[in-house]
């Protein structure tokens, strides 16, 4: 088998792949009410998904690249909105928790699948994790800019005079602690269950064509 040749098209596969995921995380960010769809104070959102998807297909590498990316149009996209979404214009709101959530991907559902050793049964739990995990870092760096922005003249002057005023109107411990509790149970279980079941279910299908795709490639060149 020429063992070269296989790798390769194995390379461009993936990197057509990432480029793919890329591209879909792009347009799912900037076309309205795709990717974030906005639901009171802060918007839900479904970009996760390809996340998931190419983490699993692509591996830890392709996984951090994709987070990354989610992250980055995160970002952009902050800059464009108005009241709790504008605080992903910060960095560590929007590119830190997704960077660490890319990084994970891979390795939970490899360390999933060796428990249950379902392809399916593991998809379905390591997304539903997995999400969850995203919703649960991505909170408390929205919490802790609060205090961090209405405590900084020159932050508020990036904020904005409106965006400003939105965040006083619930700078209390309560409000905050009811608001989490309510994007908990509003935005990020529904995220988990629909990461759980569409997005496990389509990396189920992909990697059963890829590998049988694999397969037949190195008959092939044997």
């Amino acid at each position: 088998m020429n063992t070269t040749v296989f790798q390769n098209k194995k390379k461009v596969r993936e990197m057509t792949l990432l480029a793919m995921f890329i591209a879909i995380i792009a347009v799912m960010a900037f076309v309205p009410y795709l990717g974030f769809i906005t639901i009171g104070a802060i918007s839900a959102t479904i970009i996760p998904i390809p996340v998931l998807i190419g983490g699993v297909l692509l591996g830890r590498k392709g996984g951090i690249i994709l987070g990354l990316t989610f992250g980055v149009v995160s970002l952009i996209r902050g800059a464009m909105s108005v009241n709790f979404d504008y605080l992903f214009i910060f960095p560590w709101v929007s590119v830190l928790p997704r960077f660490i959530f890319g990084l994970l991907i891979y390795d939970t559902y490899q360390i999933i699948k060796k428990i249950f050793r379902i392809q399916i049964l593991s998809l379905v739990i390591a997304f539903f994790l997995l999400s969850m995990i995203h919703s649960l870092l991505v909170l408390p760096m929205l919490v802790t800019t609060f205090p961090i922005v209405l405590g900084s003249p020159s932050l508020q002057g990036i904020v904005g005079g409106d965006n400003v005023t939105f965040i006083q109107s619930i700078d209390s411990f309560r409000a905050v602690m009811g608001l989490i509790f309510g994007i908990l149970i509003s935005n990020s279980i529904v995220e988990a269950l629909l990461a759980a079941s569409i997005g496990a279910i389509v990396t189920d299908r992909l990697l059963v064509f890829l590998n049988r795709k694999e397969k037949i490639e190195e008959v092939e060149e044997a």
